[in-house]
């Protein structure tokens, strides 16, 4: 009889998590060349009065929502049951994950918007410095095993997944 914490179930789970976040990203760099493609060589007509708008709002938001993510994330690690199973516990990481990946897609998102509404490409450094953060918080054993504070037990299967 196979129990639900054997390695096998631990890799699944962990390749789930895995692949959402590598869905997001992808999602996230196929509407960057998309828009990117679009306003290459057009005469967009310019947008200097909500480029004066979007200058500021669009770092600061960006800034924000890495901000409201990590506490977020943060909020939510600190108040799961630390008595959950295994496989509990890396769908209660995983979905911690998905927030705080989705509060910053949404920057990323905001900052390509913009670069598509004014074509000032300064956004896309805005969305270059967004994407980079995305790419620091991606799910990882030692991440799960840290932020979960799982026992030594619970760390060799997921180390050994």
């Amino acid at each position: 009889m196979r129990t639900t914490s054997e390695p096998d179930e631990v890799k699944n789970q962990m390749r789930i998590t895995n692949t959402i976040y590598y869905s997001l990203i992808i999602g996230m760099l196929l509407f960057f060349s998309i828009v990117i493609v679009l306003i290459q060589g057009k005469n967009l007509p310019s947008g200097e009065s909500i480029d004066k708008i979007f200058i500021i709002v669009v770092p600061v938001f960006g800034l924000m929502m890495m901000v409201i993510s990590r506490v977020i994330y943060n909020l939510m690690i600190s108040k799961y049951e630390a008595g959950s199973s295994l496989i509990q516990k890396l769908s209660y990481y995983r979905t911690a994950k998905i927030i705080a990946w989705a509060v910053t897609e949404s920057a990323c998102f905001f900052a390509i918007i913009a670069t598509m509404l004014t074509s000032n490409y300064l956004y896309v450094a805005v969305f270059v410095f967004l994407l980079g953060y995305f790419f620091l918080i991606r799910p990882s054993k030692e991440s799960l095993i840290r932020d979960m504070q799982l026992n030594s037990d619970e760390s060799d299967l997921i180390l050994k997944s």
